[in-house]
């Protein structure tokens, strides 16, 4: 599957398609926010009391432009998508997996991790 950004942006679609066993590629906006890919969510231990403790991240999101920029600019591939009249339009494209981020991201990480009726 891939989508623009207007898709991209939608963490209910993301995580269908993630439901469905399907492989995409989603074009996001800078101001996303997401997980470096290798980060995973965390299960604390349950003290006994209370309601059980739920899976979280350690760290925080961060936006998707800032991975990007840590990522290096080796990352980055310039692509000629159309001829215009007067140049060639040019852009700098990278690919980076990310975990989506948010609290319908952190919802669906829950539930995975046995969410709050375990």
């Amino acid at each position: 599957m891939v989508a623009d950004a207007g898709y991209g942006v939608s963490t209910p679609f993301r995580l269908g398609l993630q439901e469905r066993g399907l492989s995409y590629v989603l074009a996001l906006n800078g101001k996303e926010v997401a997980h470096p890919e290798d980060v995973e969510p965390h299960q604390p231990a349950y003290g006994g009391l209370g309601p059980p403790t739920l899976p979280r991240y350690r760290t925080p999101p961060r936006a998707v432009c800032v991975l990007a920029a840590e990522a290096g600019a080796d990352r980055f591939t310039e692509v000629t998508w159309r001829q215009g009249s007067k140049a060639a339009m040019i852009s700098r494209f990278a690919v980076l997996t990310v975990r989506p981020a948010g609290k319908q991201s952190l919802a669906a990480a829950q539930e995975a991790g046995g969410g709050r009726n375990r």
